[in-house]
């Protein structure tokens, strides 16, 4: 700890599982009484219970953009955050926006990644901003670190020897406002993640049908993705429930027997809850190296890959965490 009070400003312009991997970070700060504030996208900004930060700010500015307008809302952003008086940021993203903010904001202390060899020019870019760097490869790291450990790393002048905690007790109150009952029902994710991820309609459903029966279901889908709600909806003969805010999608996680969903951010709020969870992949040539880095942090998970007859695996899988 520095002889001042520190007080922190994160950069985490991701999405949403991308922004509870802070998660331990923040629990880390408030067991130290570090005041942090955030600045996240609109997309997550109420990914985090309000006790998880003194302040959370929407980025003002787009990404990957280096336009004149862009770099002005960006300098204005930054004058307006330089009377909180921040001893320390941490650009806990890849984002040249989140580096230029940095630099607006003025703090004396400014931490954030360089990725070496890998990308020499952003990194030279990257030492003229930052004061401190931490080194991370600019592809999938082949000591497979967690997200959540690359992401406490950078704090690692104001945690010293201290490790990111697994205890979905110590994590939850940063996740959800209030605490819910666990029920029988597993919940599994319906989004189109699933299609994004090269995973075929029918398999889902073959996946839902499978399950249910091992375990009675609950369906939950963003409003924002009701149109393939619909189609499994109309495909599985089961109602899908559909969320307009975070909050409540988040409740329905925490009060989950189990939940079975794609790599996405439902997977990260069960890993923060301690909701036990069937992690789907797809089968990538990096499969081992992705799932080290993005499976649920402090849950108990079974990790399927999306190949072959993987509807029953992932019912298999369920029958095991939910056992």
């Amino acid at each position: 700890m520095p002889d001042s009070s520190p007080s922190v400003l994160v950069i985490r312009l991701d999405a949403i599982g991308d922004a509870l991997a802070l998660t331990p970070l923040l629990a880390a700060f408030a067991e130290r009484a570090i005041p942090v504030d955030l600045v996240l996208r609109a997309m997550n900004a109420h990914v985090f219970a309000s006790r998880a930060a003194r302040e959370t700010f929407v980025a003002p500015f787009a990404l990957r953009s280096s336009t004149r307008e862009n770099r002005a809302a960006i300098a204005s952003f930054g004058r307006a955050l330089r009377g909180r008086a921040y001893s320390h940021v941490l650009v806990a993203t890849e984002d040249p926006g989140g580096y230029r903010l940095a630099r607006a904001v003025g703090a004396p202390e400014r931490i954030g990644f360089t990725n070496g060899w890998g990308k020499p020019f952003k990194t030279l870019w990257a030492r003229t901003i930052l004061t401190r760097s931490v080194v991370r490869s600019a592809g999938l790291d082949p000591n497979a670190p967690h997200e959540c450990e690359v992401l406490f790393s950078l704090a690692r002048p104001l945690l010293g020897d201290a490790e990111p905690t697994r205890d979905p007790a110590r994590l939850r109150p940063f996740v959800i406002e209030r605490e819910v009952p666990r029920g029988e029902r597993v919940v599994f994710q319906v989004s189109d993640k699933w299609e994004r991820l090269g995973i075929a309609f029918g398999e889902v459903v073959q996946a839902i049908a499978a399950c249910a029966d091992v375990a009675p279901l609950a369906l939950i889908a963003s409003t924002n993705e009701s149109l393939y709600a619909e189609r499994v909806a109309r495909a599985s003969g089961l109602t899908v429930t559909c969320f307009d805010e975070l909050e409540p999608w988040k409740e329905a996680i925490a009060g989950a027997r189990a939940l079975v969903a794609p790599d996405s951010g439902a997977l990260h709020v069960a890993g923060m809850l301690g909701t036990p969870t069937v992690a789907v992949f797809p089968p990538i040539a990096s499969f081992v190296l992705q799932t080290a880095r993005w499976r649920p942090w402090a849950a108990p998970c079974e990790v399927v890959r999306a190949e072959g007859a993987w509807p029953l695996h992932a019912a298999t899988a369920l029958a095991a965490v939910v056992r």
